[in-house]
């Protein structure tokens, strides 16, 4: 749920919105709740005797299972913040290409 949601959400916020720290606190706002209700679900699935993302008995440490689920999603919000930088990279490339073009229309143009 959280990777799916860091794919489509990350890189158009780098896009689209103009500021950089509103589009971190805006990816960072959706992953905290996307976090949190997949973090809900996965608890709700292990009390019923799921053991994909947690251990399944006491006999194995409770940490050793959830490192991993830690990890992994640390990793994902990590590579979030690195496609806002890139679509915020990408905007202001296009930004400069346009203004560039519109500079040498100016001048290339006949008075």
């Amino acid at each position: 749920m959280i990777a799916i949601l860091t794919i489509v959400l990350a890189l158009p916020l780098g896009l689209l919105v103009r500021s950089r720290p509103a589009a971190y606190l805006a990816y960072a706002i959706a992953f905290g709740q996307a976090y949190t209700f997949q973090t809900a679900l996965l608890v709700m699935e292990w009390t019923n005797g799921s053991t994909g993302a947690f251990p399944a008995s006491r006999s194995q440490q409770l940490f050793g299972g959830s490192v991993s689920y830690l990890v992994v999603s640390t990793a994902i919000y990590a590579a979030g913040f690195g496609l806002v930088t890139l679509g915020h990279w990408l905007r202001s490339r296009r930004r400069q290409v346009a203004t560039a073009q519109n500079r040498l229309d100016g001048v290339a143009s006949p008075a």
